[in-house]
């Protein structure tokens, strides 16, 4: 007599293999998912860099700092904006010296919501 699998066991091995498979994939879709969240965070890291980086060597630059006191623009579905404003010294060296604070943004959207990066630095600027 020949050693065979019934009907049952080839159905049970089946429904054992696609319950499996079901798992794998959706394991699979997850992790899709989340490096393409980390892409668009990386995105947007990058545009709110480089827009603090140009506003740097604009400001290297600028007859008056103020022109570049509030920008914005689009990259895409990506929002930026770079903010920037006088702060108070403690010390006086220079009256021509001026403490500025400059604050680039990045937003886009992230699923049904929104997600943002933000930079802070302060920058020296005097006239020559």
């Amino acid at each position: 007599m020949k050693a065979a699998f019934t009907l049952i066991e080839v159905m049970a091995a089946m429904a054992i293999l696609s319950i499996a498979m079901l798992v794998l994939m959706q394991n699979q879709t997850g992790a899709m998912t989340q490096v393409l969240r980390v892409q668009n965070y990386e995105r947007g890291v990058m545009i709110t860099e480089n827009q603090m980086h140009w506003t740097y060597l604009d400001l290297n630059e600028a007859q008056t700092w103020e022109d570049y006191a509030d920008l914005s623009g689009e990259d895409g579905d990506y929002q930026w904006s770079v903010h920037i404003e006088p702060m108070e010294m403690e010390t006086q060296v220079d009256t021509r010296v001026i403490m500025l604070k400059i604050q680039a943004s990045t937003t886009w959207p992230q699923g049904k919501g929104q997600n943002s990066y933000h930079l802070e630095s302060l920058y020296l600027w005097g006239e020559e």
